[in-house]
């Protein structure tokens, strides 16, 4: 029997007769004593780790001969069973029965079952022999024997893994190969939630995904087409969230009709790229530049994308115009209403979305009108009726469906004859119905929704609605209730059906004239209206937002007939006249760049609750005072011509008070200190504010911000307890002291005084803030030292004191038990070079005593602090970091930019947790530190007399993979050194997973390595691969790149170290017909903020795990690849020179490094290569090595799994890189860009 599973066993979408509610993805079976803790622990995590969920029971479980309850109903709910048998599985009567009930389910539920054969033959559970014929003598007097031995031989007769057979053994790679298998198998059958409600769904999902041919290569386009509401979205949606897993980057861009209208389809350009390539804030200017964006930055990716509701080709040319705008493997799904729009963008697949059948349409009904799937027999006839009207239009029957719902049979009547006077063509008609069994207010509340606040969040919106006095929060609630409109991530949504039925009241309502309109929407109605002073007394609200250029003319007298305006919303900056009139009724008033100096003179806003003038030309609201009782909002932030505040005495309600970046207000009116209901005030990058209130009284302020008030010197006395503020940000101001009653900020958690550059102490009264978890004082130069008071702060957490005048730490420091992060990096303008090293790094780590006799306690009590930075303190005796070492939890240490020559072992060396050394800049430091076993990286960059002494210990460290040592030319200059580095880097290569690829070292020297095989002096790099050389002991390849320096280095933060990162390359792979693949990725990193500032070394290793995964299927064999280039992308970068190798297994000498206390050492690298056999290629364990434990799990940083997706959407890609690949034509121009 083949074990390896069976091509009828890989189905993506397996129909299923029914939608089953399942509990777990997997159910394992297995014998606890042999496999628990070694092979079934490992697939579980691996398992777990791709999102499966998975049954495992407990050791506690396992007990008595018979299964429990709880394991019952787990093989019960579950899709797949996973049956691991072992030499010993028979022998526990717990596991026949657990065989038995598996088997059962495989028959009545359709289960889906796959054994695992671990250590036996299958043909020895199959006939039960061998072990399981000794344990089955035992049993034969048992009733249940029978079962037993035929539920053995029908799993055993199953397709399934016969894992001595399988990949020589090696358990990582048959656990990945299990994953993958079960991935495939349970494809559609992982559901969405509410999965059990999407009636019909099944069969469309199969019908669409065989035009989707998920296994065969090249690009494809998939229309999906029917009418509104038949459920075109969420047939797609449920496909997108199934796949978008198989592929390496996915959007579902949503309504595209209506966004590309109201915002442009540079926007839509905009989110796609960003959804894709999982970046921020990307910028596209115009069409053409963002169609070359996506040409540049697609082309060699497989991606999936779904683009919802399209209805005009225009939008189709720059979002998804031809098939070589996406890279192998890619599928473009369009929904539409529109057969001809398919037809010229010549997709060559289309499944025409059908209607409900009258079964399903029944089934959707009663899910909706009884909540349960059974109708009662008195409303069988008017259900029928119903049905019968909804014509299997899923959208109606929800609606229909949820209003009905609880009324008797007389009200179900009158509504069938309801029904029957809506014209029969009106589809948007048929919804009315929903609208009008909705009261007065959750009527406005709809029709306010669908014309002004689709896609905005609910609190928001709920905020503005509150303002037209019309109870939101229940209305919102009845709407959802009865499907009218959904809130997805907080924001609401309603259906584009919906959104028609509530257009067509307001144009029947009024004769379809836009004057008359009680809502208006639309940017050409709008203008319309306001150029031609148009307006009339039915407009309740409007909402202009363009997101392009274009100028709108506003009459001055445009709102004067408009006395009912209550909502009122202008998103263009091209509007250069404002009105002279604005309606009394109006409650909230938006106007982005409003262009008056003041607002109208006439307008006594008595029922205005929130005003939003952003980025206006606002100089003063209003002169003298006015009566603004229910205002609760006020933003004119970015208005830079506001020189003062108005009058708050009228304003008693106010909750929040935005005026950031009003760079010419002078002063705030006093009266703004009564605000007793003032939640946040936000006076950030008001430069010329001078002074506050003396006295404030603010009881209910959550936020107060200040930053960047430069003249800013003093702060308000707090005159009364404010235990809700929470945040106080200062950072930047012109703060010379702050006052003691800023103990009446009892409640608040973050102080952030950064930069206050005249801030010279801080008072006694801050050390009482008993819920202070963050303070940060960085830049404070003038700031010399802080009070003993500080051990009071008990739950402070961090502590940032970097750039200050300090001259010493308070003994207290140590009482601070949760402090995790602790930085002092700068410190060391407060005594001399010397005196600072002796005296006060002395006290802080309590070394010793200074010459005046004083001693300071160690840090010994801070068991809580993860992160510490003392870089640039001007430390010059290293032994005085010796109570290092009682910092237990400390991960990372920066110690650069000071002057010890050395770092005695005790110091760090015992700091069992720490992860990350960095020694940058440290221009005396002569002997390499000893460090831990847990080190991961070391950053040792400019330490200019750095010797090969303790260099050499690196390689004994287990879980290093990265070594930065640029600008320590001291280390290469005679040949014993240069033989430690490669003693260090055969080690990286034993020891370190060539599937992660994050290795690297990087040290001075503008020469290659003899030992690498291909050299080059210049930019790139071509190799001529010989005859046959990939075998069963290949590896992957070792690069070098010599470089000169970074011409415009970007540095970036890694913890508490900025660091440039690593360098873009470009590898291509030429067949023997000339086609080339194309791989591009990050390679190594360099721990300096300078540019080196002569020749560096790099070395790094790319395994061939990473080629193969992306393009096993453009050849059979890896030998048809005959040469092999590389070269660099960053025009930043002096490439002078490459080198390659290729690695294998024999390269690779004294493995007896890997092995410490007789144990195999597996490392952050792995133990992996792979070999070729003939028709399959598989990863295998390197020779010798049996332990798998710090294999990267599928979800870390940059790791390519098998669908060749880069998994973790918030990884840090200009760090570890993203691989882009492609294949091209011989002889055809490639041009690419890398990921930001």
């Amino acid at each position: 029997m083949n074990q390896q599973k069976s091509s009828s066993s890989t189905s993506l979408l397996p129909i299923t007769p029914e939608i089953i509610r399942w509990s777990y993805d997997v159910f394992l079976s297995f014998r606890g004593e042999d496999v628990r803790k070694t092979f079934v622990d490992h697939l579980y995590v691996a398992l777990q780790q791709k999102g499966i969920n998975t049954f495992k029971d407990a050791d506690k479980l396992e007990k008595g001969n018979f299964i429990s309850l709880e394991l019952t109903r787990a093989i019960e709910e579950s899709r797949i069973s996973l049956i691991i048998f072992s030499k010993n599985y028979a022998n526990s009567r717990w596991c026949l029965n657990e065989v038995v009930k598996i088997m059962k389910c495989k028959n009545v539920k359709g289960q889906i079952v796959i054994p695992v054969f671990y250590d036996v033959d299958p043909s020895t559970v199959r006939k039960q022999k061998s072990s399981f014929e000794e344990v089955f003598n035992n049993y034969e007097d048992c009733f249940k024997v029978q079962k037993w031995r035929g539920a053995l031989e029908e799993a055993a007769n199953l397709s399934g893994w016969d894992l001595p057979n399988t990949s020589n053994a090696h358990e990582a790679i048959v656990i990945k190969l299990i994953v993958e298998d079960v991935m495939a198998r349970l494809g559609s059958q992982r559901h969405t939630k509410n999965a059990e409600n999407l009636v019909g769904i099944e069969s469309r999902m199969q019908k669409v995904y065989k035009m989707l041919g998920m296994g065969s290569g090249g690009v494809r386009f998939v229309g999906i087409l029917g009418m509104s509401g038949v459920g075109k979205t969420t047939l797609a949606r449920v496909i997108y969230d199934n796949i978008r897993s198989h592929f390496e980057g996915s959007c579902f861009l949503h309504e595209v009709r209506d966004r590309s209208a109201k915002q442009g389809l540079e926007h839509l350009q905009a989110i796609l790229l960003s959804e894709i390539l999982v970046m921020k804030d990307v910028n596209i200017n115009n069409l053409y530049e963002g169609v070359n964006m996506q040409i540049q930055r697609l082309q060699y990716k497989k991606v999936f994308l779904v683009l919802d509701d399209v209805d005009h080709v225009d939008q189709l040319d720059v979002l998804a115009r031809k098939h070589e705008w996406f890279g192998h493997g890619s599928r473009v799904i369009i929904t539409t209403k529109d057969k001809h729009l398919l037809v010229e963008h010549e997709v060559e697949k289309i499944y025409r979305m059908t209607t409900l059948n009258e079964d399903e349409s029944l089934q959707l009904f009663k899910l909706y009108a009884f909540k349960k799937n059974r109708l009662m027999d008195e409303f069988r006839d008017v259900s029928a009726q119903i049905i019968r009207h909804c014509d299997g239009l899923p959208l109606a029957l929800k609606v229909l469906g949820s209003f009905l719902y609880g009324r008797d049979l007389d009200e179900w009547t009158s509504e069938v004859e309801r029904l029957e006077q809506i014209p029969e063509d009106g589809i948007v008609k048929k919804l009315e119905l929903s609208f009008n069994r909705l009261n007065r207010i959750e009527q406005k509340i709809l029709l306010d929704i669908v014309c002004f606040f689709i896609g905005k969040k609910k609190e928001s919106v709920t905020r503005i609605l509150e303002s037209f006095n019309f109870s939101p929060v229940i209305g919102i609630k009845v709407l959802m209730e009865k499907s009218l409109i959904t809130v997805s991530q907080g924001r609401i949504l309603v259906h584009q059906l919906i959104q028609e039925m509530c257009w067509y009241i307001i144009r029947q309502e009024a004769s379809d004239d836009p004057r008359r309109y009680s809502r208006l929407w639309l940017p050409d109605h709008i203008s319309h209206v306001l150029a031609g002073d148009l307006g009339t007394e039915k407009i309740e609200g409007m909402s202009l937002n363009l997101s392009f250029a274009q100028e709108v003319n506003v009459s001055s007298a445009a709102f004067t007939q408009m006395s009912r305006l209550r909502f009122l919303s202008i998103q263009n900056k091209n509007v250069h006249q404002g009105p002279n009139f604005l309606p009394g009724e109006l409650r909230w008033f938006n106007w982005h760049a409003y262009p008056s100096r003041s607002l109208p003179v006439s307008f006594q806003g008595e029922k205005l609750v929130g005003l939003k003038l952003k980025d206006s030309g606002i100089i003063q609201l209003w002169q003298g005072s006015k009566v603004l009782g229910k205002l609760k909002y006020i933003n004119l932030s970015e208005s830079r011509k506001l020189v003062r505040t108005p009058d708050f005495s009228g304003i008693p309600n106010l909750e929040k008070l935005d005026l950031e970046g009003c760079v010419n207000l002078v002063e705030i009116n006093f009266s703004v200190r009564d605000l007793r209901r003032l939640v946040l005030l936000n006076l950030k990058n008001c430069r010329n504010l001078k002074t506050l209130p003396k006295i404030i009284q603010l009881e209910n302020l959550e936020v107060l911000i200040l930053s960047g008030c430069l003249k800013l010197k003093k702060l308000s006395i707090i005159k009364e307890e404010m235990n809700r503020l929470s945040q106080v940000y200062l950072e930047g101001t012109g703060l010379r002291e702050l006052p003691e009653s800023i103990e009446n900020f009892s409640g608040v958690t973050l102080i952030n005084l950064s930069n206050c550059k005249d801030l010279e102490n801080l008072p006694s009264s801050i050390f009482r803030l008993k819920c202070l978890r963050t303070l940060d004082l960085s830049g404070c130069s003038r700031l010399e030292k802080l009070s003993d008071d500080l051990g009071l702060l008990v739950g402070l957490e961090e502590l940032h004191c970097d750039d200050t005048a300090m001259r010493t730490m308070p003994s207290s420091i140590s009482q601070l038990k949760n402090l995790k992060h602790l930085s002092l990096r700068g410190c060391k303008n407060g005594l001399g070079l010397q005196v600072w090293s002796s005296l006060i790094l002395s006290r802080l780590f309590g070394k010793g005593h200074n010459s005046m006799g004083l001693v300071f306690p160690n840090l010994s009590g801070l068991c809580s602090l993860t992160k510490l930075d003392i870089s640039d303190c001007n430390i010059s005796d290293g032994r005085i970091l010796t109570n290092l070492g009682f910092l237990p939890s400390l991960e990372e240490v920066n110690l650069g930019k000071n002057n010890f020559v050395d770092i005695p072992s005790a110091s760090i060396n015992g700091l069992s947790r720490l992860k990350v050394v960095e020694l940058v800049g440290c221009k005396r430091l002569e002997i390499f530190p000893e460090l831990p076993s847990s080190i991961e990286e070391v950053y040792a960059d400019e330490c200019t007399s750095l010797r090969s002494t303790g260099i050499d210990q690196l390689s004994k460290y287990p879980m290093l993979y990265r070594v930065s040592l640029t600008q320590c030319h001291q280390l290469v200059k005679n040949e014993p050194d240069v033989a430690i580095i490669d003693s260090l880097w055969n080690h990286m290569l034993k020891g370190l997973s060539m599937v992660d690829d994050k290795f690297s070292i990087c040290i001075p020297g503008s020469e290659v390595p003899d030992w690498f095989m291909y050299k080059n002096l210049g930019p790139s790099l071509a190799v001529k691969l010989p005859k046959n050389w990939y075998t069963n002991k290949f590896m992957g390849f070792a690069l070098c790149v010599v470089f000169d320096s970074f011409k415009e280095p970007s540095c970036m933060n890694h913890g508490y170290l900025k660091k440039i990162p690593g360098f873009q390359v470009m590898f291509k792979l030429v067949r023997h017909d000339g086609k080339t693949c194309l791989l591009f990725k990050s390679i190594g990193s360099v721990g300096s903020e300078e540019c080196p500032d002569s020749g560096h070394t790099l070395l790094a290793y790319t395994s061939f795990d990473e080629f193969w995964s992306t393009y096993e299927k453009c050849v059979c064999n890896p030998n048809d690849w005959i040469q092999i280039e590389v070269c660099g992308t960053d025009a930043n970068v002096a490439i002078k020179g490459w080198g390659m190798h290729l690695l294998y297994e024999n390269d690779i000498i004294n493995e007896e490094l890997m092995i410490q206390n007789g144990t195999s050492q597996s490392g952050k690298m792995g133990l992996l290569h792979v070999i070729f056999d003939g028709s399959k290629y598989m990863k295998r364990k390197r020779h010798g090595h049996k332990s798998f434990s710090r294999l990267p799990p599928d979800d870390e940083p940059g790791y390519v799994n098998s669908f060749g997706e880069t998994s973790n959407e918030d990884f840090d890609e200009t760090l570890f890189g993203r691989g882009i690949t492609v294949t091209v034509e011989a002889q055809q121009t490639v041009t690419f860009s890398m990921p930001k």
